[in-house]
């Protein structure tokens, strides 16, 4: 009986310990640190533009390269 109540107090030790972090987390959180969800349509329009502009302005500065010499 000993080893199972050591063991219940290690869980709820445990527990404790695992719900004062997350309410740590949570505290410790900006309200920005959600906003940039990857998943959102916004966001991947937005880095699929940069993306094109990346490669379209590459590709323009390296043929300006290629047909100077």
């Amino acid at each position: 009986m000993k080893g199972l109540n050591h063991n219940e107090q290690e869980l709820q030790f445990n527990k404790k310990n695992r719900e004062d972090y997350e309410q740590l987390m949570k505290d410790s959180s900006t309200k920005l640190d959600g906003y940039w969800d990857k998943n959102n349509i916004f966001v991947r329009l937005l880095l699929l533009i940069l993306l094109v502009i990346i490669i379209v302005g590459s590709v323009y500065y390296i043929s300006l390269y290629l047909n100077s010499h």
